[in-house]
């Protein structure tokens, strides 16, 4: 009698050993399947992560450019990104970004002196140290903004060879380089130009008029009187269709817009899209 309540009693324990086992496995696996659920994906999770390349590109006198370079969908067009005068490339990674996004391939450049793109003979930081007054500072300015349009010549052999030949490319510019993108749309044949709060002398004006009518998308404040103006006479004097002006109430002007705006870098981004088709 004794033998057989031990071997039910054995018998008894080891189901409920076997029992419990079962029961912390099922729920250790519940655990790990929850805390893999929960976990942020990383970006190797993401099916195509947004891809950003640090490049270096060399102008005809051997200067060294950098630019983030966004590679875009194999038959995409391009886009260059300037940043305005008193900005880098960084200011307007929100804009190159959502350009990227819309599948284009997408350059964002320091240009000469500014940012990453700087050496001892020519960076603003240093002329800003050494000016002793803004009209040194305004001359030796001028000194290395002679280069940029050769400049941006380099940059866009360079995006030329990354996109498909019948979709083009295009220029987003702000403020002081909007001159230098219609410097760049005399030589180049560029699909089309976005001029945010755009900072022109009378003959940067003249210029741009004599261009053949490209789909430009102007970006202005009210009350920024001068590139209000600018904005208003460009738009009336373009006849492309697919032309575009936007005014916005206040004073913000360059960086300050895009950055107050937020809609506006992916207003932007379908602008420029569409006209890359």
């Amino acid at each position: 009698m004794n033998i057989l309540i031990q071997q039910q009693s054995k018998l008894f324990f080891t189901s409920l050993t076997t029992s419990l086992i079962t029961l912390l496995a099922v729920m250790l696996i519940s655990v790990n399947t929850y805390a893999y659920d929960k976990k942020k994906p990383s970006e190797n999770d993401i099916e195509n992560p947004l891809q950003v390349l640090k490049i270096k590109a060399s102008t005809d006198d051997e200067f060294l450019l950098l630019a983030d370079y966004y590679q875009g969908e194999k038959h995409a067009g391009g886009v260059i990104v300037l940043h305005d005068c008193n900005n880098e490339r960084r200011a307007y990674s929100a804009v190159a970004k959502s350009l990227a996004q819309q599948g284009l391939h997408t350059l964002s450049v320091d240009l000469r002196g500014y940012g990453e793109s700087v050496s001892q003979a020519y960076s603003r930081e240093a002329v800003k140290r050494q000016a002793t007054d803004i009209v040194a500072y305004q001359s030796e300015m001028a000194l290395i903004t002679a280069n940029w349009p050769d400049d941006l010549l380099a940059m866009h052999k360079f995006l030329a060879k990354k996109t498909d030949k019948n979709k083009g490319i295009s220029v987003v510019a702000s403020g002081c380089t909007t001159s230098y993108a219609v410097a760049l749309a005399e030589k180049i044949n560029l699909n089309s130009m976005v001029m945010i709060t755009p900072q022109m002398t009378y003959s940067d004006k003249e210029r741009y008029k004599n261009l053949v009518d490209i789909p430009s998308y102007f970006i202005t404040s009210s009350h920024h009187q001068n590139s209000y103006t600018t904005a208003q006479e460009l738009f009336t004097w373009n006849g492309a269709k697919r032309s575009k002006l936007q005014i916005f109430k206040g004073t913000d002007y360059n960086h300050q817009l895009i950055s107050r705006k937020k809609h506006l870098v992916n207003d932007i981004a379908l602008w420029v899209k569409s006209t890359l088709r």
